[in-house]
């Protein structure tokens, strides 16, 4: 989910269906955002064709922002924001004949070059507006044949992405760092300290036993490659901030 979010809500306590038709959207999107994070299924409701969470109020499933600083705001102010919160910034090397080549393919489909990048990544990885089933198979055969992809280095990164447990290594290191850095530990700090540091081992030792050839063997150089990793994703998930408080 996003840091920020600007809604049109006039009270918390009224009902999403008698919110803005784009309000109920963007609620709608956040949502399902929420429920594909925290790996639940959206209970349907076939009378209203929506989710049952959206017959509610707003107060009712502002749980899901509970991450989420909201701001809101008068009919229409939040179209804006979310657009914004949507766009990501994304550096790529190319030559200049390269870049010729690229705006004449996506020139003859209509398409702007982020429009062309944007169909190519919902196939990839099943997204939202992907174009179909055979469009993602012929993808996905693509990145199984490139170089990256048949002989992959094993590293604990791709390990703990392999295993789902990214977020826990990475929740791990921090409250370590965290405790690293108190002036004055107690005795309660040490022993958590001691708890994480052996948790963190324990990950690292896993990758080592059950990795066909892991390439790495030191805990701390393999914590590098993970945290640049998480610094580029929490660069790219970073929401727009708005340029006033829209807040009540």
């Amino acid at each position: 989910m996003v840091k920020e979010r600007v809604l049109a809500v006039p009270d918390t306590s009224f009902f999403i269906a008698e919110l803005p038709e784009a309000t109920r959207n963007i609620i709608r999107k956040d949502l399902e955002e929420h429920a594909r994070e925290h790996h639940y299924r959206l209970e349907w409701d076939r009378e209203s064709k929506d989710y049952v969470a959206m017959s509610r109020r707003f107060c009712d499933m502002e749980n899901i922002y509970t991450d989420t600083y909201l701001h809101f705001c008068e009919t229409g102010e939040d179209i804006e924001p979310y657009e914004k919160s949507l766009k990501r910034t994304i550096s790529i090397r190319l030559y200049q004949d390269e870049v010729e080549e690229l705006c004449r393919k996506s020139g003859k489909v209509g398409l702007s070059i982020g429009e062309l990048f944007e169909n190519f990544v919902a196939d990839l990885i099943c997204g939202t507006h992907t174009n179909g089933s055979d469009e993602r198979m012929y993808i996905e055969q693509w990145f199984d044949r490139c170089y990256f992809s048949i002989m992959p280095e094993e590293t604990f990164l791709s390990y703990l992405l392999e295993m789902q447990e990214i977020d826990s290594v990475l929740e791990c290191w921090e409250i370590l760092q965290e405790l690293k850095e108190l002036e004055e530990p107690d005795c309660y700090d040490k022993e958590e300290l001691e708890i994480q540091q052996n948790t963190l081992e324990e990950y690292f030792q896993e990758y080592r036993t059950y990795t066909r050839e892991p390439t790495e063997d030191q805990l701390e150089a393999a914590m590098e490659k993970v945290l640049e990793w998480n610094k580029e994703r929490e660069h790219l998930l970073e929401g727009n901030v708005p340029e006033k408080s829209l807040g009540r």
